[in-house]
Formats: structure tokens, C-alpha cells, sequence
């Protein structure tokens, strides 16, 4: 609800005391019109103890987002990192008491290798450029929160259809680089095997609820929050479910969220949480998580009792307006671990185009 409504009611209830009472000063008059005027103009600013996050998306209305997502990981025993920055724009294309439809578009995105090899740059880099312009379509209940992707089917072919000759490249390497001749009966049907390998790998690595989670964990997060109210300060305890980065099965955990209202601008919030995998929770989906991690099927990792060193961890922080409810700046730390199987720690930033707060000034209040 904005200011407007009540500063005209307000206007016309002084005008009609200003007719009652014509002995009221000149000075008087100005200064009970600018104490209504400013209270209000500030109903965001009511109610301190309780922050509501505004769910006031329209359609048309749109937002550009510059993003960062940093990998860190251990591979051989070497270190990689590789950083990858893009603009997203999110759309609203409708919004109705049923709920939203939003198109999340990258434009512009880069790769490059901060440390370790180049091998992973040199393959996502003409995914990246497949991508360039493409737009995910997902559907949100009324509430804000993710409810499906809508152009799954799409999104899979296109995928698929980038990775192939990424991945015939790569098993042609191997081919020519193990060292052994073969005649050309016999590499015929080696190469034939692998094709067969390759489509049962893709039909593993990309089924529909792979792309869904690869494609989508960051629309999950972004909207995590919204809608909800919050007692600013109190901290929020949970069982929410993780999400397998790999699979998108759900996973047993804990979660911690607390909001506070900015110090400097009143106006923005901050939502700071903690999301843990429970290493008590269902074993089997903890074993299931470990397989993956460590690309090898359960059955040749399970042991008894539960996984030892497993780890999924996010932290978070989004900063919204008050006002509006739009989101500022978000920022996820995911790390996973398992054993000396697997090991990669993910930084991913939003901040939107014209923000008021730079991720600078933002490190510099979080760490006071």
C-alpha cells in the first residue's frame, strides 16, 4: 500500500478543521500539514520489532541482476577455481491471485580460470555462449515460493544438445590417447560402445530432475524468503530439507535464519541464515548424497553405520527494500564435502543494476 491514500485523507481532514477553526495560525496549520505528511510517508518504517517482506510483483515489471559465482574444488589433489560473471534479468511475464510467471534470462556471461588448468573454462565456455539470451520460464504459487519449471522439456533438449560434442570430443581423446591401435573393425565398435555408454550417461547426468536442479537452485534461493513476516532479531529454527546439488532429491537438515533491519538505511533488511545437512537424518538419503559425491554407485561406497565426512553446508544473506520488497543484493557460500572423494566450496553473488549498497559497504557492515 503506498503513502498516497493516506496523505489525501489526511489533507482532507485538515482542510475541513481548517474551516472550523479559521483562528489557527499560519504557522500552526504548516507545521500539524508536514507531521501528517511525514507520518505518512512512513508506514514503512512502522513497526520495527516486525518486518514484513513485501510480495508486490506486477507484471512487466523487471530487474537486472550482475552475478558471480566463484567454484573452488580439489581435483587429483590440485586446486581449481574457476569464476564465471553474467547479467540476469528476471521478468514478470504474469501475476495473478493463482501466483507468478518469471523469465530469468543471462546475457553477457564470461568463464575463466582463476586457478588450476583450463579444461573446465575450455568446456563451459560454448555452453555458456549456447545459453547466451536464453531464458528460463518458471512458475511461483502465491505465495512467492518455486513451483516448477515450465519450459523443462526445452531446457533438457538444449542441454543435451550443447553437451554432446563436448562429450564425444572428450571420449574421442581418450580413444586416441590410450596408446593402443586398433583396426578399424575394432574401433568402430569400440566407438559404437561408447555411444551407448554416452546415452545411458545422459540419460543419468540429464534426466528432467538434474536439469531441473542445475537450472533452478538459484531461483529456489532467491525466493526462499519472500512474503514471509519476521521478528527482527529473533533467530528462526527449522527442518526445511537440502537439496541434493547433483540429483535435486531432498536431504535432511537443519536451518537457522535471522532478519535485522539495517543500521545506516532503514529501509533494508537483511536475512542472514544457515543451512546444514543433518548427519542423523534418513541414512539412506545421506549414502545416496555420498554416492554422489563421489561419482561412484551406492553400492560400492555403503558401509555400515552412516557416512563419515560428509558435509553440505549453505550460508546466505539476501538484502531487500522495505518498501518494495526488491531484492538488493543476495549472497550463497555452499560447502560440500566427502572424505577425500570430493571437496568444493561455491561463492555466488547477485546485486542489482542501480542498487544503493555496493558489495564493498556490505562486506564492511556484515563484519562489524
Amino acid at each position: 500500500m503506498t503513502a498516497m491514500p493516506r496523505i489525501r485523507r489526511i489533507i482532507e481532514g485538515m482542510s475541513m478543521s481548517m474551516s472550523m477553526s479559521m483562528s489557527m495560525s499560519a504557522s500552526h496549520r504548516t507545521i500539524a500539514l508536514l507531521s501528517a505528511l511525514l507520518l505518512a510517508a512512513m508506514p514503512v518504517l512502522a513497526n520495527a520489532a516486525q518486518v514484513r517482506w513485501p510480495l508486490a510483483w506486477k507484471a512487466g515489471d523487471a530487474w537486472t541482476y550482475e552475478t558471480e559465482s566463484i567454484d573452488r574444488s580439489i581435483e587429483d589433489g590440485q586446486p581449481q577455481a574457476m569464476r564465471i560473471t553474467d547479467l540476469t534479468e528476471i521478468r514478470v511475464n504474469e501475476a495473478n491471485a493463482n501466483g507468478y510467471v518469471q523469465t530469468w534470462t543471462t546475457r553477457g556471461s564470461r568463464v575463466e580460470t582463476v586457478e588450476g588448468d583450463r579444461s573446465n573454462v575450455d568446456m563451459l565456455a560454448p555452453i555458456l555462449d549456447d545459453f547466451d539470451g536464453y531464458g528460463i520460464v518458471v512458475e511461483l504459487g502465491a505465495d512467492g515460493r518455486y513451483r516448477r519449471l515450465r519450459n523443462l522439456d526445452e531446457t533438457s533438449t538444449k542441454i543435451r544438445t550443447a553437451m554432446q560434442p563436448i562429450t564425444r570430443l572428450n571420449s574421442q581423446k581418450m580413444l586416441d590417447g590410450d596408446g593402443t591401435k586398433l583396426a578399424k573393425a575394432d574401433r568402430e565398435a569400440v566407438e559404437a560402445m561408447v555411444e551407448m555408454q554416452l546415452a545411458a550417461l545422459f540419460e543419468s547426468f540429464f534426466s528432467r530432475d538434474v536439469v531441473e536442479t542445475m537450472t533452478t537452485a538459484h531461483i529456489r534461493t532467491f525466493t526462499g524468503f519472500v512474503g514471509g513476516t519476521f521478528a527482527t532479531g529473533k533467530r528462526y529454527r527449522d527442518a526445511e530439507p537440502m537439496r541434493s546439488p547433483h540429483s535435486g532429491k531432498p536431504l535432511p537438515a537443519k536451518r537457522e535464519y535471522t532478519l535485522t533491519v539495517d543500521k545506516r538505511n532503514p529501509n533494508l533488511a537483511r536475512l542472514r541464515w544457515t543451512h546444514t545437512l543433518d548427519p542423523n537424518g534418513d541414512v539412506d538419503a545421506l549414502w545416496l548424497l555420498a554416492s554422489e559425491f563421489a561419482n561412484d554407485d551406492i553400492k560400492n561406497i555403503r558401509g555400515e553405520g552412516r557416512p563419515q565426512d560428509l558435509m553440505l553446508q549453505e550460508k546466505g544473506s539476501v538484502l531487500f527494500r522495505r518498501d518494495t520488497g526488491v531484492i538488493e543484493l543476495l549472497q550463497t557460500d555452499v560447502v560440500s564435502r566427502y572424505g577425500a572423494a570430493h571437496d568444493e566450496r561455491e561463492r555466488n553473488r547477485m546485486r542489482l543494476v542501480g542498487a544503493v549498497r555496493t558489495w564493498a559497504e556490505e562486506d564492511a557492515t556484515t563484519k562489524r
